[in-house]
């Protein structure tokens, strides 16, 4: 069943299946028992809600996010916020309260809330389970005080795996001048090491609050950045993925085009500037196929 999922969405993306029928096969997700088709399912329903949402097309973000949370309710609120159960049950636990959180699911906002509160209120002490911590501190950062304290405790903690938790939380953000003061602070390579400032751009670009932010601070900041890093290491690939495999029109791959233009004019080039302007035009591609079943098909779903 989860082969029956992905190659279904493979191939209305080769143009070979309409999109409502490979749809059509997530309408059975809320009776599925077994946790690695459900995660398959979703994954596909939150990568559409994502690219809906960076490219602001608000009625279809709107219907997607009622048809996940009216049809995975069951799911959502069968989940303990707890470590407790196996791989699996933990792995949707945390896939699933994330999402459930992200679509402002308001009894998942309300707990994360509670567990945040507790946790500022015990200067960091209290134990969150580990399942939920990262959706526990993304819903706090959206506070300008959660957001200031989780930034407190990123210099505090000791611990790889807890910044890494805090970092990313701290890039959910929707507020621009604390994203911009977060790539400020891994430029500057004190609070936030320079060696995170690849994963920090990638993960600011995933926002769609910090997309265009990410890719303008790309192009302005370039020399700088290639001091920091060799233009063929990974970090660099990432800080360039980063802001431009979303982008998903024509004016963005004209734009993208050109900055590739000139850095192959300064003598740069590199093969992921052909992947990176390959991915866009699929990109297009794809929306300019599937927007209108999309948006029909949850018409009739919602």
């Amino acid at each position: 069943r989860v082969g029956l999922i992905h190659d279904a969405f493979q191939l209305v993306s080769a143009g070979r299946l309409t999109l409502d029928k490979a749809l059509d096969l997530t309408r059975y997700l809320q009776h599925e028992a077994s946790i690695p088709a459900l995660l398959k399912g979703l994954e596909y329903l939150e990568l559409f809600y994502r690219m809906m949402e960076r490219r602001n097309v608000s009625d279809v973000t709107e219907n997607l996010k009622h048809y996940i949370l009216q049809y995975f309710k069951p799911v959502i609120d069968r989940q303990s916020w707890s470590d407790k159960g196996s791989v699996w049950d933990r792995m949707l636990r945390s896939t699933i309260l994330k999402l459930a959180c992200y679509l402002n699911h308001a009894p998942c906002i309300q707990k994360a809330t509670e567990l945040f509160s507790q946790w500022m209120e015990s200067s960091g002490k209290l134990n969150i389970p580990s399942d939920v911590l990262e959706v526990v501190y993304s819903v706090g950062a959206h506070t300008a005080i959660g957001w200031n304290y989780l930034l407190e405790q990123y210099g505090l903690s000791m611990s790889g795996a807890e910044k890494k938790k805090i970092l990313y939380a701290l890039s959910t953000s929707q507020h621009q001048e604390k994203l911009k003061k977060l790539i400020e602070l891994g430029m500057e390579g004190e609070v936030i090491k320079t060696q995170e400032l690849s994963t920090l751009f990638y993960v600011i670009a995933r926002n769609p609050k910090g997309q265009q932010l990410a890719w303008n601070f790309l192009r302005e900041n370039w020399t700088h950045l290639l001091k920091k890093f060799d233009l063929g290491s990974f970090a660099m690939r990432m800080i360039i993925v980063g802001p431009t495999s979303h982008f998903s029109s024509k004016e963005e791959l004209q734009e993208v085009k050109l900055f590739f233009e000139s850095l192959k004019a300064q003598g740069l080039h590199l093969d992921t500037f052909q992947m990176i302007l390959e991915t866009i035009a699929k990109n297009i591609k794809w929306l300019e196929r599937n927007l209108p079943t999309l948006r029909t098909w949850l018409l009739v779903s919602s």
